[in-house]
């Protein structure tokens, strides 16, 4: 994959347990780092979940791979086109140039 069709920006995030203050443990999600990226958004599906129905978009997202994006997990997610997507599955990609692909999902619950 060519430098150029990494075009999109894409930011990964880590869950990270806090305190509430009360003793209640609350999850935020904290800054690891930022990357250029190449998004391939697959069609949508709907799902009935509970008695609703629930609109669901994947896609594969690419970036070059290094020691940091390497230690990204599916416990991760990453925020892309004003949508945060939870991160399904990570595979490597061998096609001239190293690259770390994930298989993302958006809009339903992690």
């Amino acid at each position: 994959m060519l430098a150029g069709a990494l075009r999109e920006r894409v930011t990964f995030q880590r869950a990270i347990p806090s305190d509430d203050g009360f003793g209640n443990v609350v999850s935020g999600w904290a800054y690891l780092m930022e990357r250029s990226a190449n998004i391939r958004e697959t069609p949508g599906k709907e799902a009935v979940a509970a008695g609703r129905i629930e609109a669901a978009k994947t896609a594969t997202i690419r970036v070059r791979s290094c020691p940091a994006t390497r230690g990204i997990t599916a416990a991760d997610r990453i925020v892309a086109r004003g949508q945060v997507w939870n991160i399904r599955s990570v595979a490597a990609v061998a096609d001239g140039r190293e690259l770390i692909e994930f298989l993302c999902e958006a809009g339903v619950a992690v």
